[in-house]
């Protein structure tokens, strides 16, 4: 096979994935990472990728790379070294995303074996801008079309639409990476058209374009999203030097469009049912600066090592509901807090100062690259990965969609190619490169897919009131999604013990819960167990069970002493 068809074949798989996968929907129960079946696809079509370009360098003989892609393999290689510390006994819990990690940089090294010209390039960028478009009809479809009770569960009275991604602001940053990713191939994509089809390609080009410009801000409105409408403003302001200088009149034309997609917003946001946010809500960052000023704190008591990785939901919750001891006003914690909405703080709060200073190193980096480039032209540049990289510090976009990762390493490669020469040095391990080809997308893929087949029986055992059990024990894949599935079982097994007062299996779910809420503190949790202490007779243990979780969660419904006494005085069904 040569090179070019190789090409060629890692070019339409990724047409693929922006075309069709990275929109594929199936009903689950929410969540983050492979929770979301798109994300599932996502890996399989990234695993196809990465093997094709493993197989591409054996053909090359050598290996393609560049200095600041080098930099980021060293990166990854210095956030595994919290791994040894000896506070790591949650790491294992920490392996999905450093895995997650690894497998951006081989897509990335892929990208770069398969020596993409100067045209195929400029194809990457339009088939990212073409997974915008997409999208961009996915949510006018929710915003404007969806009724109640459609097929996808959409909520039309809230009416916030969130495309594939079933999170606003994660749309919202999309939404606005496309916006900028339009203005900037407005502007800088002047390469020759192929004359016979100079005149409609150059009017289907301009017409698309158009229409994102104008889309994409009515929908950054109707979103209703901060970091989305931040990350659009400031984008702006970064694109704005170069396109004023390019040409004023065609730098008018953009702002007009921008501004006729805000006019339509208004319009929509007075004529289409939907719950409105206030202007308040724009400058009010809600829950986010206590956990960033509590994760600062928690971080200067352990600089050197941090709490460890894996460990941020539990340490957190204990330390949070210690400061609301001795700080007046500190509001209680949101539930089911697994990240302080602020990437660096995350890994600074597990992994201590070593990953902040990694972090902080590869941006270094990226400043270091865009200053090979006129300022003009730096500036536009960093606005096409600025309203990824704003979102990665107020939420955390990343484990919500793989979609965002993919994005932003796509434009780092492009950027990274425009501003320097990649290099070659000579490769002759043919056999462990093919090999590894072949084994990365035989494992992703099958993993995948029956974690797919995994998700379906779980969302419908759970959607069908848990009344199928052997649902659970179809599932073909437990590793996938071996917290909600352990949950569920566990579920099962205390409903069944309760109702035949069967005193083995309620202190199994007894076990079973302690050791869980040591990594993963969950209200519900803590609420069956103190329901299994009860019908165990065992009041006094439940109550300091019970006291425990208040203290963590003060404000939350199902702990409610009134909740608690109305499901014991009623007789548990099998």
């Amino acid at each position: 096979m040569t090179r070019i068809s190789l090409t060629y074949l890692f070019f339409w798989c990724f047409a693929a994935w922006t075309l069709g996968g990275m929109h594929y929907f199936m009903h689950n129960p929410g969540g983050s990472g492979l929770y979301l079946p798109f994300n599932m696809i996502g890996w399989i079509f990234v695993s196809l990728m990465i093997g094709l370009g493993l197989w591409q360098l054996t053909l090359n003989r050598t290996v393609v790379w560049s200095r600041f892609h080098a930099g980021c393999w060293l990166a990854l290689a210095l956030m595994l070294v919290p791994l040894l510390y000896p506070n790591a006994e949650l790491a294992d819990r920490a392996l999905p995303r450093l895995a997650g990690m690894a497998g951006g940089l081989l897509f990335w090294f892929a990208l770069l074996q398969c020596r993409f010209d100067e045209h195929g390039r400029w194809r990457l960028l339009y088939f990212l801008l073409a997974a915008v478009s997409l999208e961009i009809l996915f949510g006018l479809v929710q915003y404007y079309l969806l009724e109640p009770g459609n097929p996808i569960g959409y909520n039309t009275k809230v009416n916030r639409p969130y495309g594939i991604f079933q999170q606003p602001n994660v749309m919202a940053s999309f939404m606005a990476t496309g916006l900028m990713l339009a203005w900037y191939l407005w502007l800088e994509d002047r390469r020759l058209l192929p004359a016979a089809h100079r005149f409609w390609l150059s009017t289907v080009r301009k017409f698309w374009l158009g229409a994102v410009l104008v889309t994409t801000p009515l929908l950054l409105v109707v979103l209703q999203s901060r970091v989305g409408l931040l990350g659009a403003a400031v984008g702006i302001a970064l694109i704005l030097p170069l396109a004023w200088q390019r040409n004023r009149s065609a730098c008018l034309s953009v702002l007009g469009l921008i501004t006729a997609g805000l006019v339509l917003s208004q319009i929509s946001v007075a004529a289409v049912e939907g719950v409105q946010r206030s202007a308040e809500v724009y400058t009010n960052a809600g829950m986010r600066p206590y956990y960033w000023q509590q994760s600062l704190e928690l971080i200067s008591r352990h600089p050197w090592a941090g709490i460890g990785y894996g460990g941020f939901e539990r340490q957190f919750m204990e330390f949070y509901a210690a400061q609301r001891d001795v700080i007046a006003g500190l509001p209680p914690m949101e539930p089911n807090l697994d990240h302080p909405h602020n990437e660096l703080l995350f890994w600074g709060v597990e992994g201590g100062l070593l990953p902040v200073l990694v972090i902080v190193g590869v941006a270094l980096m990226f400043v270091r690259l865009l200053c090979r480039a006129p300022w003009r032209q730096a500036l536009a540049l960093t606005a096409l990965v600025w309203p990824i990289a704003l979102h990665s510090q107020t939420e955390y976009p990343f484990y919500h969609s793989l979609a965002h990762w993919i994005t932003l390493l796509v434009l780092l490669y492009w950027i990274d190619g425009r501003l320097q020469p990649s290099r070659e040095t000579p490769y002759r391990h043919r056999l462990l490169a093919r090999f590894t080809a072949l084994l990365i997308p035989v494992l992703v893929t099958g993993f995948m897919a029956t974690g797919l087949q995994t998700a379906h029986v779980i969302t419908q055992y759970e959607r069908g009131g848990s009344k199928e059990p052997a649902l659970l024990q179809s599932a073909s894949n437990p590793l996938a999604w071996l917290g909600r599935l352990e949950f569920n079982a566990m579920s099962l097994q205390l409903k069944v013990g309760a109702a035949q007062q069967d005193e083995k299996a309620l202190q199994a779910y007894l076990d079973w819960g302690r050791e869980f809420v040591h990594h993963t503190p969950r209200a519900s949790i803590y609420y069956n167990m103190v329901l299994a202490l009860h019908r165990l007779n065992r009041p006094e243990e439940a109550q300091q069970l019970l006291t425990l979780a208040r203290h963590y969660y003060p404000d939350h419904k199902q702990l409610q002493s009134e909740r608690i006494q109305r499901i014991l005085s009623t007789a548990p069904d099998a």
